[in-house]
């Protein structure tokens, strides 16, 4: 086993845009009721699909979350567009996410410590 093969690089990498989508989440989130915040967005999907089917692992490591304002109209009159709820259900899925991949990474790497120790 290979800590470098493919499915390690993307795990990591997958920790490092759920990560930053998190923390953009987490700021507008604590903004929801600043008056005329608007929101950010991250994207990193499209850019993740072609790095995963390219099946190249420096495609995967080069990687890099796209962060952008919304252009979502405002839900409120003070001019925010944050919609609370929306934020922290995404907030909520994102954080799932990380935790599966921590297993992933982690279940692989007590494989790599098993195979050293033999058993």
């Amino acid at each position: 086993m290979n800590v470098s093969d493919n499915n390690f690089v993307l795990l990591s990498k997958l920790l490092d845009l759920t990560s930053a989508k998190n923390k953009v989440l987490a700021n507008n989130i604590a903004n929801a009721n600043t008056p005329g915040f608007k929101k950010f967005e991250v994207s990193f999907q499209d850019e993740l699909q072609k790095a995963i089917e390219s099946k190249d692992a420096e495609k995967m490591k080069n990687l890099k979350e796209s962060i952008t304002l919304s252009r979502d109209k405002s839900t409120t009159q003070d001019g925010n567009n944050v919609d609370l709820e929306k934020e922290l259900v995404t907030f909520y899925q994102m954080t799932d996410r990380y935790n599966i991949y921590v297993e992933l990474l982690s279940k692989k790497f007590k494989g790599i410590i098993s195979a050293i120790e033999g058993r």
